[in-house]
C-alpha cells in the first residue's frame, strides 16, 4: 500500500504573480479604512516576504490611491505610491486641517503635478486666512484635469462658527467629470463642466445664505443630470431663518434624466418649495428627511401654492423620515407636510425609518378615509412593500405602538379593496415579541399581507 501524505494548500510564494497581485488588490481596498491608514494591510504583508513585496512593487494598478492626511507618513507613504503607480490613473484623497499653512504649497504642487491622471479627487481643507483662501483660488483657477471623473471638495474656517457658503469655481477642461460633491461650497456660474454632470450632492451648514435662484440657475445647467442630493445641517438656527425675498422668483428646473433625488435636513416648506420648482418626468426614487416646526406654513411661506405642486407619477420608491422635535422646540403638534398627500400617486415600495410611520401613516390613513378631504387621492394601489424601522429607545413599547398604525393603515387599505402588500418589513425587539398584545397585533398584520419580513430582532 502506498503510502498517504495529507495535501498541503500552495503558499503564496509558489503562486503565479498575476494571482498573488489579485489577491493584493483585496488588501489594498478596504472599506472604511482611515484615510492615511489605507495600505496599512498591503504594506504588512509585503513586508512578511520578498516574493510577495517584489509582486506588489511591479504592480502599478496597486498604488492608484494617493492618500494624504495630516501625518507626515501619510506625505511619505503618498510619494511612493505615486513612484510605484507607473501611468495609472489616480484615486487622490486629501484632508488637512492641523498646521495647514506650511503644507499647502506642497499638496497644490503634487496635485498638479500629477493633475493629468487624477480620476477621482477629494479635497477636505481647513483654511483660517484670507492667504490660504486666495492660495486655493489661484490652484483652482489654474488646475486642469483632463480625465477626471468624480470630485469632492469641502473647505471650511475653523474660526468660523456660523459656516458661510462660498463661492468655488470648478476645474476649467474636465470633459470627463461626471460627479460633484460640495460642502460649504457652491459653483462658480457659468461653468461648462455642469452641463455634462450625472451627480450633483450639495450640502449647506445654511440653506438660507443662498437665494434659491442660484440653485435653479445650476440645475437649469445640469442637463444629463441622473442623480440630485441637496442636504442642509438641520440646526435650529438654520431651519428657522427666513429665506431671502429672492427666493420666490425662482422658476421650474427641467431636469428630463433625473431619476434618483435626496433631500435631507430641510424643514417641509422648504422642501416643497424645492419640488415645485423641479420637474422631472422621469423621477423613480425620492428619499426626503423633513424637519418639522409650528411655523414651517403659517410664518415661513406664505406664497406657496401647495396645489401647484404636480404629482410625480414616475416616483415608484419613496423613503421619508420626519422629525417633528428639534433641539429645544418639541413640536409634538406641528403640523404634517401639505405637499405629501398626493405628491407621489404611484409609489411601490415605501420606507419610513425612525419611526416615522407614527406621524405618517396616520397622517395619510384619515386623509383618504375622508373621502372630501381629497377626493382624488389614489391611496397608493400600486403599493407593494412597506419598511418600518428605527429604534431610539423604548424599544418593546415602540415596536408594539409601530405594528398597531402600520395594522391600522393596512385594515384601511383593506376597507378600500385595496391589493394585499406582497412584503411587509417591520423591525422587531425580543421583549416587544413576547407580550401576547403584540401577537395578537401581528396576527391581525398578517392576515392583511402576503409576507412580513422582520427587519432585525433587538434586545432590550
Amino acid at each position: 500500500m502506498e503510502n498517504s501524505h495529507p495535501i498541503r494548500p500552495p503558499s503564496l510564494s509558489s503562486l503565479p504573480p498575476e494571482i498573488v497581485a489579485i489577491i493584493l488588490h483585496h488588501l489594498a481596498n478596504p472599506q472604511d479604512q482611515e484615510l492615511g491608514r489605507g495600505y496599512d494591510d498591503l504594506i504588512r504583508t509585503t513586508l512578511s516576504n520578498s516574493y510577495i513585496r517584489q509582486v506588489a512593487i511591479a504592480t502599478p494598478s496597486l498604488w492608484t490611491r494617493i492618500e494624504i492626511a495630516d501625518s507626515p507618513v501619510s506625505f511619505e507613504l503618498a510619494k511612493a505610491c505615486l513612484d510605484r503607480s507607473g501611468t495609472q490613473k489616480l484615486n487622490v484623497a486629501i484632508r488637512i486641517a492641523i498646521r495647514v499653512g506650511p503644507k499647502l504649497p506642497g499638496v497644490f504642487a503634487l496635485v498638479k503635478h500629477v493633475a493629468g491622471r487624477i480620476r477621482e479627487l477629494r479635497l477636505q481643507i481647513g483654511l483660517s486666512k484670507p492667504t490660504q483662501w486666495m492660495q486655493l483660488d489661484d490652484f483652482l483657477d489654474t488646475l486642469e484635469l483632463p480625465v477626471l471623473e468624480d470630485l469632492a471638495m469641502n473647505f471650511w474656517d475653523p474660526k468660523e462658527t456660523a459656516l458661510s457658503t462660498r463661492p468655488i469655481p470648478l476645474p476649467k477642461d474636465a470633459a470627463t467629470l461626471r460627479s460633484i460633491s460640495l460642502v460649504h461650497l457652491r459653483p462658480v456660474l457659468p461653468s461648462p463642466a455642469i452641463r455634462q454632470l450625472q451627480h450633483i450632492s450639495l450640502s449647506w451648514p445654511a440653506l438660507e445664505n443662498w437665494h434659491l435662484a442660484h440653485l435653479w440657475a445650476i440645475l437649469a445647467q445640469a442637463e444629463r443630470l441622473e442623480t440630485l442630493e441637496l442636504v442642509g445641517k438641520g440646526t435650529n438656527d438654520v431651519v428657522r431663518s427666513e429665506l431671502p425675498l429672492g427666493n420666490r422668483d425662482g422658476g421650474a428646473s427641467a431636469m428630463p434624466r433625473l431619476r434618483r433625488l435626496t433631500l435631507g435636513g430641510l424643514d417641509s416648506g422648504l422642501m416643497a418649495h424645492l419640488l415645485l420648482g423641479l420637474e422631472a418626468p422621469n423621477l423613480v426614487e425620492v428619499s426626503l428627511l423633513i424637519l418639522g416646526f409650528k411655523d414651517t406654513w403659517s410664518a415661513r411661506y406664505p406664497w406657496i401654492d401647495v396645489t401647484a405642486i404636480h404629482p410625480m407619477p414616475s416616483v415608484t420608491t419613496l423613503d421619508i423620515s420626519f422629525s417633528p422635535r428639534i433641539g429645544p422646540y418639541t413640536c409634538i403638534g406641528a403640523p404634517l407636510p401639505k405637499f405629501l398627500r398626493n405628491i407621489f400617486p404611484d409609489i411601490e415600495h415605501l420606507s419610513l425609518p425612525r419611526y416615522s410611520a407614527d406621524f405618517l401613516l396616520p397622517f395619510w390613513a384619515d386623509m383618504w378615509e375622508n373621502g372630501n378631504a381629497l377626493p382624488h387621492a389614489s391611496c397608493w394601489p400600486l403599493l407593494r412593500r412597506l419598511t418600518a424601522s428605527g429604534s431610539d429607545g423604548g424599544c418593546d413599547r415602540k415596536c408594539k405602538n409601530n405594528l398597531k398604525i402600520c395594522g391600522s393603515f393596512l385594515a384601511m387599505r383593506a376597507r378600500r379593496s385595496l391589493p394585499a402588500l406582497e412584503e411587509f418589513f417591520i423591525e422587531l425587539c425580543v421583549k416587544g415579541s413576547l407580550d401576547p398584545e403584540f401577537e395578537r397585533c401581528m396576527g391581525g398584520v398578517q392576515r392583511l399581507v402576503k409576507k412580513v419580513v422582520p427587519l432585525r430582532v433587538s434586545a432590550n
